[in-house]
């Protein structure tokens, strides 16, 4: 795959939480490794390359060909911004079977707890170039 699908992740482009940690990730991410795209807006030649289940329930991170999702890709969009030596990467010592039980309620309850919106996100004119779909 090219350049601009690696290091992508893909988000909920209506759920208000996945637009706040996407805001965040644009913030934090001083080097401009991430790029994004929601699922809402995904191209279909990455959207039919090898997931292993639908985008809809969950976060994906697609780095150097290989697709992480649910905790698993949060824990690499970390490690991909700040190394491997990040605190954040303590989430590897719990079980992914834990990590994907709290990650699947937080999931499933994100427009209640946290709401949607009816249109997704557009990002300002110097974010652009780091949006795909």
């Amino acid at each position: 795959m090219s350049k601009p699908y690696n290091h992508l992740v893909v988000y909920d482009g209506v759920c208000i939480l996945c637009n706040r940690i996407v805001k965040l990730l644009l913030k934090k991410d001083k080097h401009k490794r991430l790029n994004f795209s929601t699922l809402q807006g995904l191209p279909t030649q990455i959207a039919t390359s090898g997931l292993k289940k639908p985008f809809s329930e969950s976060i994906s991170f697609l780095k150097d060909g290989i697709w992480w999702q649910q905790s698993s890709a949060v824990l690499m969009v970390y490690k991909a911004m700040f190394g491997p030596y990040h605190w954040s990467q303590l989430g590897w010592l719990f079980p992914r079977i834990f990590r994907d039980f709290i990650y699947d309620i937080i999931a499933r309850n994100r427009y209640r707890w946290f709401g949607k919106n009816e249109q997704c996100m557009l990002p300002n004119p110097e974010q652009q170039d780091r949006f795909i779909g």
